[in-house]
């Protein structure tokens, strides 16, 4: 795999398109499973609670269909 193994949670069907950096992740994803705010599975552990934080995770790297738009 050419991208990031990070699946969003937004649809549950989009890869973060960032590169891989170590493991299968992105530099981003990767530094998020470093700081345990994701498994090995690159799911997102639900002490995290940090509502912001979380959005950033899962929307990093993704390119949504055309026509959906996903807010800053």
């Amino acid at each position: 795999m050419s991208h990031c193994r990070f699946r969003t949670s937004w649809g549950g069907v989009l890869f973060c398109q960032d590169p891989v950096y170590l493991e299968g992740f992105c530099k981003f994803h990767y530094q998020a499973l470093e700081r345990g705010e994701i498994n090995e599975a690159g799911v997102l552990h639900e002490r995290l609670s940090d509502q912001a934080r979380r959005r950033e995770i899962n929307l990093h790297g993704i390119r949504p269909p055309e026509g959906i738009y996903l807010e800053d």
